[in-house]
């Protein structure tokens, strides 16, 4: 059979042992787990940031596109202000030039029959005259003007 004998060996071997522990945990094991933990720290940290600047940008996206959108309403709103505006600039030149030809008409008429009257009488003039000279060739005498 298998003896153990605790002895002198067996107590020197336990003191060894828990001796290495306390000091691999004091120069090795605490370290490292420190490390772990700042690592595991500055991870949550930079997921934080990250979510943060997410959210951020998310932001500023939607700002930007209810800009893009009130810009774009305006845009609208203007254009067609301006195409009112026209319209009634151009109904107004269209009145405006109407008048002058409506005006421009009545002095033609006017000059017209003002120059229809004149070869009327100056018709007439000839008319007499025509007649009288016709009359006196038909006679062979002069006729007086009376």
């Amino acid at each position: 059979m298998i003896s153990i004998a605790i002895d002198k060996g067996l107590l020197f071997q336990v003191v060894n042992f828990v001796l290495l522990i306390f000091i691999m945990n004091a120069l090795l094991y605490r370290p490292i787990r420190e490390a772990i933990k700042k690592r595991a720290e500055r991870f949550k940290q930079d997921e934080d940031e990250i979510s943060r600047l997410k959210t951020e940008a998310e932001e500023k996206l939607r700002s930007f596109q209810e800009a893009i959108e009130e810009a774009k309403k305006m845009g609208l709103e203007k254009r067609e202000a301006l195409r009112q505006e026209g319209q009634g600039e151009e109904k107004q030149l269209l009145e405006q030039v109407y008048k002058e030809v409506e005006e421009q008409l009545a002095k033609v008429k006017a000059e017209i029959a003002k120059d229809i009257e004149a070869a009327r009488e100056k018709l007439k003039e000839q008319a007499k005259a025509f007649s009288v000279e016709i009359a006196e060739k038909i006679l062979g005498r002069p006729i007086s003007n009376e």
